[in-house]
């Protein structure tokens, strides 16, 4: 494509007043026609009437603009002199500057104050006064501003050129209050709100009019620093990608059109140009440089088109303008044609994973980029272009969020990101378009989606805006199905596993293990690290509570030392799955068997790191995790995060560890080591117990891990930065700013962290509610992990686990073989209750044992009220204590089969070996 773009000499905005402009009588369309039509207002109208949720819709909408609605019919200028504007005479700049990508300076005088462009490309930490507490007819551009990471300082005054994105939420805000009380006005027809929002758009309007996009001389955006094409400048942001007054403004023609015009503003009927060509030319503006600036990959290219395409939807034909640029020929190159500037949608879905319907980057990323083409989705069919149709991967895509939602209904969150609530309004888009299509099949698909949202407490369509009352269908339909969890999601793209036992936050269990990357994809050199999850909280999250991607603190959170891994060596680079199980196949993002209800686990390398996790249900509402963790270098940081007000620590004796302060960490593997605070330290071989307690919930939430003694070792206390600045990741707010979180590092060194691992287990629990109730280590070999846990889950109980990194076969005290990766025996009152084999060749425990034939496998024996199941990836002999029978049958979905049993009368066993399968049930004649 070739788009002619802005020069000075062509550039027909460039102090647009003073350049005469031929007349261009534009066809006038249909309008509302972006979210609805005029014939949609009935339905609408009849939701709110009668459906809660449209009525609670309405009603928060209705409390958010009032007192500013009614209070703009006494006073119209309180809400406008808000607006971040250059308001001072003489200084209505036409032209800004740009200098290292903040605002520089700028020149010219529109007849009119022009909309203020941002302070900064970057963030800062401060959040904007609520809009009853800003200046009005604020000529300097300082705004007050309150610290998201330390609020207790109070009101601050933040200079202009240091007030990163303030003035662009400053603006949009008003913007939003114009947007709605422009829909409530369609709605309605009840003037006032139109007189608001028709006041807040012409200043907006004419302000913008005046003012030519920003320059950059310096070429610090990566463009040419003039009008040309290229870099990530937008008109109003200095990344496209955040361009988005448009978005809010458009809306607001698209409903009141007729009204705006009859009531024509002076200062734009002084332009000498009629309502129409100015509003075109000023969305033109967004539309013209979002289409040759951004990005042309990734999430950039995703939202740039997201920023431009309401503006783009404002349009009339092609014929309505001098140029023959209308909503048509904009919107060819969102859907079928590249450009040098962006990729369009078929080269967009190509970027998906074809297996897991993920997006390459990190999670937040990897959502947003399907609920924005979902949202662009329904508009664009109501202009008569379907792109659902025929790309099968926007709802692969859509449903690929479940796998990576927490109990809570959280996004798993590594990388660049925050976490919170995953999307769940992809799935309305999706029922209504199904609806429309009339495709039942998928109406029942996404309706299950909605209502596994609705059920878990993690969606309330009340909570949505107007353009859900626009599109969402007024109920639900009830589908009869309900949409299964994933035990185990493997993506190797994000190098992510993440495993689950349950998904009810009352009794479920989580962890997620992963590798890093070189600040990619925005992902993190994050080591080869590990979350964990108790009563659908991540207790032991990934540090997200960086300020921007500029500040300093970035550099704690989104590295080794804001994750749970072990420094130095591996931060970033490819893994090995060495072993999972449940078990995935390479065509596959989740697995669709697995061999036992009670554990699972995962086996990763990663350069000179190996790390094992096995997660054990013991109960209902118990369980605990084991990680083992190698590491070829000499020296070792074993580091830990973990949400809690309080941190203890005992000994053997759970007599409390006095640790001494010290003045430093002395030996450091990362910059950000200087992040941690308040160092105590005391050298340690013995075992380390620990608890961080979560006190301002009730019950108290608690995490108590046991670590395996080891000679060289040092235990250090120290206060890391607060893990994140969104409070919907944390019980009750716990360690989000300014919060420190507890943190300990266990460092060995001159021992190698390959030949004396690390061996911890983890228990989340209620206080008063613990079930371990002591952890022993059977086994001192380098090359073997042999740990009892006993507990009083349903009863008294216990279970051996065995790892190894060495393919040879090892004999324990109590009849115990063991051949593999992970083996665990679980005993509790009765006796026996499973072997686990999760892979590898034996598995041995008294008079029962598992033996895969051939290679490595995975295999899984269990008692339950005196029948026995058996699940096994390939063969398997099983053998099993002589009792009343003498013959093994197995029952299946082709009946009974006898098998060929041997008995050995002498060891008092028999066995037999049994075909691949899952739950099958044994029985003995």
């Amino acid at each position: 494509m070739k788009i002619t773009y802005f020069k000075i000499s062509l550039f027909c905005f460039v102090f647009a007043y003073a350049i005469g402009h031929a007349a261009n009588t534009l066809a006038q369309s249909a309008r509302p026609s972006i979210y609805a039509v005029e014939g949609d207002k009935a339905a609408i109208q009849q939701k709110i009437k009668t459906e809660a949720w449209a009525a609670g819709s309405w009603k928060k909408i209705l409390d958010g603009i009032d007192k500013y609605v009614n209070r703009h019919q006494q006073d119209p200028k309180w809400i406008t002199s808000r607006l971040a504007m250059y308001w001072k005479k003489g200084e209505h700049y036409t032209q800004c500057y740009l200098r290292e990508q903040n605002w520089d300076y700028g020149t010219g005088n529109a007849p009119v104050p022009t909309v203020r462009m941002p302070g900064m490309r970057v963030w800062n930490e401060y959040l904007n006064v609520p809009l009853e507490d800003r200046k009005p007819y604020n000529e300097t551009g300082d705004m007050k501003g309150i610290s998201r990471a330390n609020p207790e300082k109070g009101v601050v005054l933040v200079p202009y050129k240091k007030s990163g994105h303030m003035i662009r939420g400053n603006n949009n805000e008003i913007l939003t209050l114009a947007e709605k009380a422009a829909f409530v006005y369609w709605i309605t027809a009840e003037e006032k709100y139109a007189k608001f929002a028709a006041d807040i758009f012409n200043t907006w309007l004419i302000g913008t009019y005046y003012m030519n996009p920003i320059l950059d001389p310096g070429k610090s955006s990566g463009g040419p620093g003039g009008y040309e094409p290229g870099g990530i400048l937008g008109y109003y942001d200095y990344e496209q990608i955040h361009d988005d007054l448009s978005t809010h403004t458009a809306v607001v023609y698209d409903f009141m059109a007729d009204y705006l015009k009859k009531h024509n503003a002076p200062a734009v009927a002084a332009t000498g140009k009629s309502y129409d060509e100015v509003a075109a030319a000023v969305f033109k503006r967004f539309i013209e440089i979002g289409m040759v600036r951004g990005g042309k990959k990734g999430n950039w290219n995703v939202n740039g088109w997201e920023m431009i395409m309401p503006a783009i939807l404002t349009l009339d034909a092609n014929s309505s303008y001098a140029d023959g640029k209308g909503k048509a020929y904009y919107l060819k190159y969102y859907t079928t044609e590249s450009t040098p500037y962006h990729d369009a949608l078929p080269d967009i879905l190509a970027a998906y994973d074809p297996v897991t319907g993920l997006w390459p980057e990190s999670p937040g990323y990897a959502s947003g980029t399907i609920s924005s083409l979902l949202k662009m989705a329904l508009p664009l069919y109501k202009s008569g272009l379907n792109t659902i149709s025929g790309n099968p991967m926007m709802q692969k895509a859509a449903l690929s969020i479940f796998p990576w939602l927490d109990a809570r209904g959280n996004l798993v969150n590594f990388g660049d990101g925050r976490g919170g609530p995953g999307d769940y309004g992809r799935f309305e888009n999706l029922l209504t378009y199904y609806q429309w299509t009339n495709d039942q099949q998928n109406v029942n698909l996404a309706a299950a989606a909605l209502q596994q949202g609705i059920v878990a407490g993690q969606y309330n369509r009340a909570d949505g805006d107007w353009k859900n009352l626009c599109f969402n269908v007024a109920r639900i339909p009830v589908s009869g199905k309900a949409l299964s969890y994933a035990r185990t999601a493997y993506s190797p793209v994000h190098r992510h596993l993440i495993q689950k036992n349950g998904n009810d936050s009352t009794n479920a269990l989580m962890f997620t293990l992963y590798g890093g990357y070189a600040k990619q994809k925005h992902m993190s050199p994050n080591g080869l690290a590990l979350q964990l999850y108790g009563k659908g909280w991540a207790l032991a999250p990934d540090a997200s509570g960086y300020t921007s991607y500029w500040t300093p603190d970035y550099n704690y959170h989104q590295s080794a030392t804001g994750s749970n891994t072990i420094l130095p060596g591996y931060t970033a680079g490819p893994i090995t799955v060495n072993a999972v199980e449940p078990f995935i196949d390479s065509t596959a993002f989740t697995n669709s068997t697995a061999l036992s209800s009670f554990c699972s686990f995962a086996d990763v390398s990663a350069a000179e790191k190996r790390r094992t996790v096995a997660m054990i249900r013991t109960g209902t509402n118990t369980g605990y995790y084991v990680d083992i963790f190698r590491s070829g270098q000499q020296n070792n940081d074993y580091l830990y995060h973990n949400l809690g007000k309080v941190l203890k620590l005992y000994g053997n004796d759970n007599k409390p560890l006095i640790l001494k302060k010290i003045p430093d960490l002395d030996t450091v593997y990362n910059a950000a080591y200087s992040y941690f605070k308040k160092p105590e330290a005391t050298m340690i071989s013995e075992d380390i117990n620990a608890s961080w307690i979560i006190s301002s919930v009730k019950p108290a939430l608690v995490m108590d891990m046991w670590m395996k003694g080891a000679q060289q070792r040092e235990l250090i206390r120290v206060q890391a930065p607060y893990t994140n600045l969104n409070a919907a990741v944390s019980p009750n707010k716990v360690n989000i700013a300014p919060d420190p979180t507890h943190a300990i590092i266990v460092r060995q060194n001159n021992v190698k962290g390959w030949e004396q691992p690390f061996v911890g287990v983890f228990e989340p629990h209620d206080d008063g509610a613990k079930s371990i109730t002591g952890i022993q280590s059977l086994s001192d070999q380098k090359d073997l992990t042999a740990l009892q846990v006993n507990h009083k889950a349903a009863g008294i109980g216990s279970q051996i686990i065995l790892h190894s990194v060495s393919p040879k076969k090892y004999n324990l005290p109590g009849q115990v073989s063991f051949m593999g990766t992970l083996g665990v025996i679980s005993e509790n009152n009765n006796g026996l209750q499973y072997l686990y084999l999760g892979k590898g060749n034996l598995l041995k425990s008294g008079k029962y044992g598992l033996e895969v034939e051939g290679k490595n496998g995975g295999a899984c024996l269990m008692m339950s009220n005196g029948v026995m199941h058996y699940s096994a990836t390939s063969s398997v002999k099983i053998t099993v204590p002589v009792k009343q029978g003498k013959e093994f049958y197995i029952t299946g979905s082709a009946g009974t089969s006898k098998l060929i049993t041997t008995v050995d009368k002498q060891a008092g066993v028999m066995s037999a070996v049994f075909p691949a399968g899952y739950e099958i049930e044994i029985k003995l004649k």
